[in-house]
């Protein structure tokens, strides 16, 4: 097998057998070709470092303890399996630490899965596990000009300068463009936050043109500030999970004080005003089971608190079912709990080229 140019921590090269290589990239370390996780191919053997995101032990139907793990890297993850040796081998690390994995990659249910016959701990400094957590495809400054865009359409004077006394503060705006959006489920990776609440905040956008008597003004800084808390309440420097502030608060009260918090500091800021975006904020969970203080009770909370649902579903059902082209079908363990049709690819995946603008002219498409 190919020697690696990094510390294997005392792994001999003849513990994982040699198989058809896997397409590989240089790593975010910069010290060893890495293999990405999104690009593992069925029948071949892998032996690189990859980020321990979950780590589980189970019982197979006859007794036996088994591990399910899942190892990510920038590109995505995938579920490792150890039915062998579980628990000494389990004992060697953590959720959070950066291992050497063996495998041999298999598929079940259409997708990828790592079968490990070892795993160690990675070398102190092989890696940053930062490089190894997964992040947005977007472009982070493309994902920054249409945040500004939506500040800057925001006409109302209280408004405005609340959303700027955030957006405008580089050291929160780098954090911002940072963080998760969730643990799991929906935008559950680096630069997660900015890329849903530009999605939230378009398509509040459009639907304050349908609906009369919405306040546009005070929606849009609603779904720009919805999920402001999340900054506070997600961790990520080893793996994605949940600060203190997170576990005993959660980002809506964390969300609305930061945001009571700079409305103070803005003195001659109209009572009314204050309470309509903190509601907004605090009820965009929807229901007191899915974990609101409160049900929305304005047109604009009402609108964010179904958009917000719409974009973390929408981008749960996608995430999902990406990576399973060759089945037309997801299993029922997802976060929707049923089998989900897998969508064709788009036209643009297939290569299909669009009609040209005078084609357009001839008749319907």
């Amino acid at each position: 097998m190919e020697q690696f140019n990094f510390d294997l921590g005392g792994m001999s090269p003849t513990e994982a057998r040699p198989g058809r290589e896997t397409p590989s990239r240089q790593s975010p370390a910069g010290n060893h070709v890495h293999v990405p996780a999104a690009e593992l191919v069925v029948g071949t053997e892998v032996r690189d470092i990859y980020l321990v995101s979950t780590k589980e032990v189970r019982t197979t139907k006859a007794g036996k303890p088994y591990l399910k793990l899942r190892m990510s890297d920038r590109s995505g993850a995938v579920d490792c399996m150890v039915w062998e040796n579980a628990e000494r081998v389990g004992a060697r690390f953590q959720a959070g630490d950066l291992v050497v994995v063996c495998a041999r990659v298999s598929e079940y249910e259409g997708r990828p899965q790592l079968e490990a016959s070892v795993i160690e701990p990675a070398a102190s400094g092989a890696a940053d596990p930062r490089d190894y957590l997964p992040c947005t495809y977007r472009d982070i400054e493309e994902l920054k000009g249409f945040l500004r865009f939506h500040v800057d359409s925001v006409y109302d004077r209280d408004y405005s300068t609340l959303l700027h006394s955030f957006f405008s503060d580089q050291a929160f705006m780098d954090s911002f463009a940072t963080a998760p959006a969730a643990k799991h489920f929906h935008h559950a990776y680096l630069g997660g936050l900015l890329e849903h609440t530009v999605s939230v905040a378009s398509l509040c956008e459009s639907s304050s043109q349908q609906y009369s008597r919405v306040n546009r003004d005070l929606l849009v800084t609603s779904a720009l500030l919805h999920d402001i808390g999340k900054v506070e309440e997600l961790t990520y420097e080893k793996a994605i999970d949940y600060s203190d502030a997170g576990r005993f608060l959660g980002h809506v009260l964390l969300g609305v004080s930061m945001v009571r918090d700079h409305i103070r500091q803005s003195p001659g800021f109209p009572e009314e005003k204050e309470q309509l975006l903190l509601h907004a904020i605090a009820s965009h969970h929807g229901e007191l089971e899915w974990g609101s203080p409160k049900r929305p009770k304005t047109i604009e909370a009402l609108i964010l608190h179904h958009v917000d649902n719409l974009d973390a579903k929408a981008k749960g059902f996608l995430e999902i079912v990406e990576g399973s082209r060759n089945a037309q079908w997801t299993d029922l363990r997802n976060l929707f709990r049923r089998p989900l049709h897998i969508p064709r690819a788009s036209h643009q995946e297939e290569g299909f080229l669009p009609p040209s603008e005078d084609d357009s002219l001839n008749g319907p498409m």
